[in-house]
C-alpha cells in the first residue's frame, strides 16, 4: 500500500474513533458535539469500513430510542444547549439528550434521520428492528409528493439554503435505503421484498422524472426544477447504483468542470444571497455551503463514484489529491477556505475532527 495511502487511512481512523462515545457517533468533539443523524451515519460508512460496526449499532439503537409512535426518528440528539459558547468550543451538556425532530426545534420536521437509520438496519441486517422499520416506512410515505419526499426549508446537508419540495438529497438517501432493504429483506420475505422493489422502481422514475435535466440530477423541485448542479447527490446517486452508463458519464463530464484544489464546489452556480439563511449570513458565514467553503463530501463521493465504474486511472488521480492533502495536513477538518487552509472566521471555525470528514474519507478509500 502507498504509503501517503496508509497514512491517510491511519489518520482517519483515529479521528473517527475520537468521535466514538457510548450512545454512537458524535459529530465532532469541540462545537459539533450532539448526535446528529446525517453526520453519524456518513461517517459510519467509514466505520464499516475498518469493521467498527459496535459503534453503528450503538448510534442505530440510540436514534430508535427516540422513535416516535407515528415513526418520525430524530434528525438530532442534542447532548446540551446550542448557544454561542458551544460555537467557541466551549459547550455544556445536559443531564439527559434531547432529540429534535424539527429545524432548530420548531421548524418543518426534518427526514434523513428516519432514512438513515432505516438504511443502516438493512445494512446490518438487524431483524429486531423490523417493526420500527415498518413504522417508519409508513410515516414517510405521508411525506411524499409526486412519489418523492417532499421537504421543508433546510431539511439536509446543506442547511444554510433556503430549498423545500423534492431534493436531490434527500431522494437519492430514500432510493438507497429501499434499495439495501430489497436485499437485505428478500432472504426472509420474499412478498415484502417484492412490494419494496416496487417502491425502489417508482422513486427511481420520479427522481427521473422531476430531476434529471439531460446532464445530470437537478439541486431540487420546488415549484419548478432547480437546476443548480450539486456534485454530492449526484455522485451518491452514481456510488450507491442508481444511474445508468449514460448517465454516468454525463454527471462526471459535469464534475469536470467543477474541480478546485483537492475537492469538487459544493454547488454550481452560486444560489442567490436570497437562498441563504439569514442568520448565515450575519454571522459571515453566508459562503458556508454555497460556491465558496470547501468540503470533503463531493470529492470522497467522487472517488467512489470512479471506483464504481471501474475508472481506475482517473479514480488514481483523484485519490492522490486526497493523500496528499491528509498527509501533508496531518488532520482531517470539516471544511477548508478556498486556499486551502482549515476555515476560520470572525465566530465559527472549523471543526476538529469532524466524523463525517473522516468517515467519508475511509469509505471513499477503500471501497
Amino acid at each position: 500500500m502507498d504509503l501517503k495511502l496508509k497514512e491517510s487511512i491511519d489518520i482517519a481512523t483515529k479521528e473517527l474513533r475520537d468521535c466514538y462515545l457510548d450512545s454512537g457517533i458524535i459529530a465532532g468533539t469541540h462545537h459539533f458535539t450532539d448526535y446528529w443523524a446525517r453526520d453519524a451515519y456518513f461517517a459510519a460508512f467509514g466505520s464499516l469500513s475498518i469493521g467498527d460496526n459496535f459503534i453503528v449499532k450503538k448510534t442505530l439503537a440510540n436514534f430508535y430510542s427516540y422513535q416516535r409512535s407515528d415513526g418520525l426518528i430524530p434528525y438530532r440528539i442534542m447532548r446540551g444547549p446550542a448557544n454561542l459558547k458551544k460555537y467557541l468550543g466551549k459547550p455544556s451538556f445536559y443531564s439527559k439528550p434531547k432529540p429534535t425532530y424539527k429545524l432548530r426545534g420548531f421548524g418543518t420536521e426534518v427526514l434523513d434521520g428516519t432514512t438513515m437509520t432505516v438504511l443502516f438496519s438493512a445494512l446490518l441486517e438487524l431483524r429486531q428492528y423490523q417493526d420500527n422499520i415498518q413504522l417508519a416506512l409508513k410515516y414517510l410515505e405521508t411525506r411524499e409528493k409526486d412519489g418523492l419526499l417532499y421537504d421543508g426549508m433546510m431539511a439536509e446537508w446543506n442547511d444554510t439554503a433556503l430549498k423545500f419540495g423534492n431534493l436531490l438529497y434527500s431522494n437519492i438517501i430514500y432510493w438507497y435505503m429501499y434499495d439495501r432493504l430489497v436485499s437485505w429483506v428478500k432472504t426472509f420475505d420474499e412478498d415484502w421484498s417484492k412490494r419494496l422493489e416496487i417502491k425502489k422502481t417508482k422513486i427511481a422514475q420520479a427522481l427521473r422524472d422531476r430531476l434529471w435535466t439531460g446532464s445530470y440530477f437537478a439541486d431540487w423541485h420546488d415549484y419548478k426544477r432547480q437546476d443548480y448542479f450539486y456534485p454530492f447527490g449526484n455522485l451518491l446517486a452514481i456510488a450507491w447504483g442508481l444511474t445508468t452508463n449514460e448517465e454516468s458519464e454525463s454527471i462526471l463530464k459535469q464534475c469536470s468542470l467543477n474541480k478546485i484544489q483537492f475537492t469538487l464546489e459544493t454547488n454550481t452556480p452560486k444560489y442567490p444571497f436570497w437562498r441563504i439563511d439569514l442568520f448565515q449570513q450575519l454571522s459571515g458565514m453566508g459562503d458556508y455551503q454555497n460556491n465558496g467553503i470547501l468540503w470533503w463530501q463531493p470529492v470522497t463521493t467522487y472517488l467512489a463514484a470512479l471506483k464504481r465504474l471501474g475508472k481506475q486511472s482517473e479514480a488514481l488521480e483523484v485519490e492522490q489529491l486526497i493523500t496528499e492533502k491528509v498527509s501533508s495536513d496531518k488532520k482531517i477538518y470539516e471544511c477548508y477556505e478556498r486556499n486551502g487552509l482549515p476555515m476560520k472566521h470572525f465566530i465559527f471555525r472549523s471543526e476538529y475532527p469532524f466524523a463525517w470528514s473522516s468517515g467519508m474519507l475511509l469509505w471513499s478509500l477503500l471501497f
